[in-house]
């Protein structure tokens, strides 16, 4: 699966230094994914192709309802669970949240003031009931509390190989 450390490494990198994946990088994903299926790997089938691809979009959706969660780093998964298939990218998306959590901790505890951070969070879910809209929660910018998502989803897959999950398709 080397197609997933490349795809997932180049799109932490877009992430890191643009604070946006390319949609051609995107696409082009995709594309390169569908040849490995059609022309490649016999286990890999048209439909974990398109399961591993709709199961990010529909688990993900509600975090980016609530703007929590970029389209950027939702396309990613969905590239990648094109490739590993439904189970491995819910696997993936889980290490990728569990990563991002132990990286959030310290930056609240040390960048942030993390009482402040969990005020505006309450606040937030306050607006929601109290309006039935979502504003967007995350300020766009480079903000200490903001983490380059794309970096733990590329930390995960690394993970993910190590462990061989991902050959186990």
């Amino acid at each position: 699966m080397i197609f997933c450390a490349l795809f997932s490494g180049i799109a932490a990198i877009m992430d890191a230094k643009w604070e946006k994946v390319s949609n051609l990088w995107i696409l082009g994903g995709w594309v390169v994914s569908l040849l490995i299926c059609v022309l490649g790997s016999s286990d890999q089938s048209l439909w974990m192709f398109f399961g591993g691809t709709l199961v990010p979009v529909l688990v993900l959706f509600p975090l980016f309802v609530c703007r929590m969660l970029g389209t950027g780093d939702i396309k990613v998964f969905a590239v990648l669970g094109s490739a590993m298939g439904m189970k491995n990218i819910l696997l993936c998306i889980g290490i990728s949240f569990a990563l991002g959590a132990v990286v959030s901790i310290p930056i609240l505890i040390f960048r942030c003031n993390a009482k402040e951070r969990f005020v505006y969070f309450f606040t937030y879910l306050n607006t929601v009931f109290a309006t039935g809209t979502f504003p967007p929660y995350l300020a766009p910018g480079k903000r200490p509390e903001n983490i380059h998502f794309a970096v733990m989803i590329f930390c995960s897959v690394m993970l993910l190989m190590l462990g061989g999950t991902i050959y186990e398709s």
